[in-house]
């Protein structure tokens, strides 16, 4: 829920790898596994204090929430509902943009979602909500991209883990691998412990767990390491 990478890849198909970012102190989320959301199926990793998730894939497309829209907010508690519900009110509707004009925002902290068709037939779509107002953004989804919470990093920080993607992706001219994502979100910035990708502030917030969703050659794959447990899942999901 905090970062976030697309990588489109030549032949069709696409990986996206997330890192979230969470105080020391909070529940270990659930690996993966497979949830009915009205009459959708969406496969999740599972947060147990929102009962959501920050990241899921269903039979249409891949779904990925940051926490906080374009810049830092102050958080005004009580919301309406957590922000991990989220992706799991998204996947309700049979389009995304359905879910942008259709679903009521009002009462909830900022966020920022992307969302990636699993066809590629049509852009990537974000939509950002400020806590007053939703901006929808279509984005090419030919092109590689990189997102960072806007409430754990700020412009300067942002800017700093666009240069060490960019930084990859130069020193990567051939086609990028799924492992490969997988050793840059560890290892980005890796002598910045406050805004490096693999982070880890005095604060108790840290990097706990990485999600991999991966389609390729009429394979989806999902990959889930817990950093705090040292425990990684690979998941087939056809």
């Amino acid at each position: 829920m905090c970062l976030l990478t697309y990588i489109p890849y030549a032949n069709g198909g696409f990986v996206v790898t997330s890192n979230r970012d969470e105080h020391i102190n909070r529940k270990r989320a659930l690996a993966p596994k497979r949830l009915k959301v009205a009459d959708k199926e969406l496969i999740c990793p599972v947060d147990p204090v929102s009962k959501g998730t920050w990241i899921g894939t269903s039979s249409c497309y891949t779904v990925v929430l940051l926490n906080g829209g374009l810049e830092k907010h102050i958080a005004t508690p009580p919301y309406k509902m957590s922000r991990g519900q989220v992706v799991l009110e998204c996947i309700k509707y049979n389009k995304p943009i359905e879910f942008y004009e259709q679903f009521d925002f009002s009462g909830f902290e900022p966020f920022t979602l992307v969302i990636f068709y699993n066809n590629q037939q049509s852009p990537i779509l974000e939509i950002v909500w400020t806590g007053t107002e939703k901006i929808k953004t279509e984005i090419d989804n030919t092109q590689t991209r990189i997102w960072s919470s806007s409430t754990l990093y700020n412009r300067e920080a942002r800017q700093k883990r666009e240069a060490w993607f960019t930084d990859f992706l130069t020193e990567n001219k051939d086609e990028i691998s799924a492992d490969d994502l997988l050793e840059l979100h560890h290892c980005g910035g890796s002598t910045d412990k406050e805004n490096g990708f693999l982070m880890a502030r005095e604060n108790g917030i840290r990097t706990v767990s990485m999600t991999q969703i991966e389609l390729k050659e009429n394979t989806k794959m999902i990959q889930y390491n817990d950093l705090v447990q040292g425990i990684s899942k690979s998941y087939r999901i056809y």
